[in-house]
């Protein structure tokens, strides 16, 4: 994947999508569907506590519920994939780019002072 030469010296809040949503890690495989269904997202941060500990794509949602299947009222912290691997909105591109490429994620989840304020995509980066 070829990187947008003008990408290089932004931030990541510069790139980012506001749209994020989050759902107690108690919410169920249904919740979360409809939710990422309504607001046509793909993911979901889980929180417990008020803190930030996984996130639920939907891939993970397919996979998982495909091919262990899960029931619907499965409670999302079966699903999820954790720990959550997220990136400070002041960092530059590039370090989320590398980070995401390193785990292999497509979604990174954005924070400032530990608040999800963010996500960023794979797509995001494509010329």
């Amino acid at each position: 994947m070829q990187l947008d030469p003008h990408l290089k010296t932004k931030k990541i809040k510069d790139l980012m999508s506001h749209a994020t949503l989050s759902l107690e890690s108690t919410a169920t495989a249904s919740d979360a569907a409809k939710i990422m269904e309504t607001c046509n997202v793909k993911a979901v941060v889980v929180v417990e506590n008020n803190k930030l500990i996984g996130i639920v794509t939907d891939r993970d949602y397919t996979i998982k519920i495909g091919s262990h299947a899960y029931p619907i009222d499965t409670p999302i912290s079966r699903l999820m994939s954790c720990p959550l691997i997220s990136i400070d909105q002041d960092c530059e591109i590039i370090i989320a780019l590398n980070l995401m490429k390193k785990n292999k994620i497509n979604k990174l989840p954005v924070t400032s002072n530990e608040k999800i304020v963010g996500m960023i995509s794979m797509d995001d980066f494509r010329i």
